[in-house]
């Protein structure tokens, strides 16, 4: 794999041929849901313990910036000590719930892509996919200690994976085809 800088933007160049891309492409998709899987497997108090420790990183490095001591540090393996805290680490447990389904998006498209199916027949799997895993991801929880199966939480999950297919739409309609289509012109020139 050779890295290299044009125009401001890192390309990555590799030498696998299209058959290994897509097999990558399709491990890459397996390991997101697995991730997705085990995240959603944990009991509530470990996630939120977890999610916590953010909220506590967070606080520390504002504390360093400002140059002031924290005198809220909490003990690892403590909860939110108020309800300032408890809306901080909701917000984080929800961007990340979103975050993970926006790579989702991110990855089958590039998936759905590679196979050939692009336009809307591709949106619409793309979309179903992320839809079903999320409701199948909630129904889940309802099984595991501490975690509980929200219609919400599926939104949120859908909307990240609205925002990732926004994304990926973006850098290959954008910036891969536009490239493509340059470096077609160049190449007809000489």
């Amino acid at each position: 794999m050779i890295l290299s800088s044009k125009n401001g933007i890192m390309c990555v160049i590799t030498k696998l041929d299209g058959g290994k891309l897509k097999k990558l492409g399709i491990l890459l998709c397996l390991l997101s849901l697995g991730f997705i899987f085990y995240n959603s497997s944990r009991p509530g108090a470990l996630s939120n313990l977890r999610s916590y420790g953010i909220v506590q990183s967070i606080r520390d490095v504002k504390y360093d910036v400002e140059g002031k001591t924290n005198t809220t540090k909490a003990k690892a393996g403590v909860l939110p000590i108020s309800s300032r805290d408890e809306k901080i680490n909701l917000i984080i447990r929800k961007n990340a719930h979103a975050f993970e389904y926006a790579l989702l998006a991110v990855l089958v498209s590039n998936v759905l892509f590679s196979l050939g199916l692009k336009g809307k027949n591709a949106l619409t799997t793309i979309m179903f996919i992320c839809l079903l895993f999320a409701v199948t991801d909630e129904f889940h929880q309802m099984f595991v200690p501490g975690r509980t199966s929200l219609v919400s939480d599926v939104i949120i999950d859908f909307s990240g994976s609205l925002v990732g297919i926004v994304l990926f739409y973006i850098a290959y309609y954008k910036i891969y085809v536009k490239r493509l289509i340059k470096n077609k012109k160049g190449l007809d020139i000489k």
